[in-house]
């Protein structure tokens, strides 16, 4: 953890609004866009950015600093978006989604264009993928978080996080292979040969 972000944090759990607000603004854009890619749904997805807020000011004090104030924060909007998921299909409720936009690599726009291609793809594939293997490829495949990082966020062990993402990309790379997107292969210029190849 930064020391600037160990003070913030301090000065926050003793009542400091102004920092809290510099913590907000620091992982508001990061944790809008997981939650985004997570749900496909830019009202639900603010919805949940701001409940991961306010639930994180309450539970503040909670905070040990054992982790970055990312990963803690990301932990408590993934439990949102799973209690999110449980009540959906509970009540026999699921949302379309959209295609949604991703950050550029800069340097390489090809791995630009792969990172397009698979983000619409786990958008695409929502209904077929497990939620746990749905949340570790954005986490890892989207948004490049470490192994170490992604472990503390889901309360596994790196070996649970390796083993899970590999069980996640066979599965990615299963569905992929059965013909799940050819509906749009046709007015669309698929490149899915690329991806399987990350």
């Amino acid at each position: 953890m930064r020391e600037n972000e160990r003070e913030l944090i301090e000065k926050a759990k003793e009542g400091d609004s102004q920092a809290f607000d510099e913590l907000f603004l620091s992982q508001q854009k990061y944790l809008f866009n997981l939650m985004y890619q997570l749900c496909g749904d830019i009202a639900k997805a603010d919805d949940l950015t701001q409940e991961a807020f306010i639930l994180a000011y309450k539970k503040l004090l909670d905070f040990r600093c054992e982790s970055s104030f990312r990963t803690w924060l990301s932990r408590i909007a993934l439990n949102l978006f799973r209690k999110e998921c449980r009540a959906k299909f509970k009540n026999g409720h699921y949302e379309g989604i959209e295609e949604i936009q991703i950050p550029s690599d800069g340097d390489c726009p090809e791995r630009t264009v792969y990172k397009s291609e698979l983000q619409w793809c786990i958008v695409h594939m929502l209904s077929h993928l497990p939620k746990k293997y749905r949340i570790i490829l954005v986490l890892r495949d989207l948004h490049n978080i470490s192994y170490r990082e992604i472990a503390d966020i889901m309360k596994w062990n790196v070996g649970q996080v390796r083993i899970n993402l590999y069980r996640a990309r066979r599965l990615f790379k299963k569905e992929l292979i059965k013909g799940a997107c050819k509906a749009f292969a046709d007015n669309y210029l698929c490149i899915c040969q690329g991806i399987l190849e990350l």
